[in-house]
């Protein structure tokens, strides 16, 4: 069975995570715990594999714990008292993230994406479709990716757009 809209989103995800594991390989060590844009790197880059818990979560379950503390991936906490994870440990995290990704749209076709996400509906106070919340997970990712590929470009080197 054909399912083009699932195939696109699917292609939209494995872009923004490719992205993603390419800014960690190139970005160095020694600007990962500076602040850009407010918050440390290593935060602009954990919050949006944080966000996948909210995004994909079930209506009414219990909130994935981060391995990095429970305000490492917030942004809406300015300080963090998290130490700097390891970029090791964060891909670690990352790939985990993705497959949760993949694995909630592996369980769904084009149909089923015009359902609506009860979870996420119930967290924005809106309806919120699967294929939306795929959709807004990925803007959300980038969104945060390109604050860290302007901090690569701050400090001089190329980005990974």
């Amino acid at each position: 069975m054909s399912n083009p809209i699932k195939d696109s989103l699917a292609a939209s995800v494995a872009h923004a995570f490719g992205l993603l594991d390419e800014f960690l390989k190139v970005c160095p060590e020694e600007i990962w715990a500076q602040h850009f844009g407010g918050w440390p790197l290593w935060r602009q880059f954990l919050h949006p594999l944080s966000a996948a818990d909210f995004f994909l979560r079930a209506e009414n379950a219990t909130e994935a714990p981060s391995p990095f503390g429970t305000d490492a991936g917030n942004l809406r906490v300015k300080d963090c008292a998290a130490p700097v994870p390891g970029k090791e440990k964060v891909l670690e995290y990352m790939n985990a993230a993705q497959k949760r990704v993949n694995d909630f749209l592996a369980g769904l076709d084009d149909a089923a994406l015009g359902q609506i996400n009860k979870g996420l509906s119930a967290r924005l106070g809106r309806e919120c479709t699967h294929a939306a919340a795929i959709a807004l997970l990925v803007g959300h990712t980038m969104y945060h990716l390109g604050s860290c590929d302007a901090a690569l470009r701050e400090s001089g080197r190329p980005g990974v757009f």
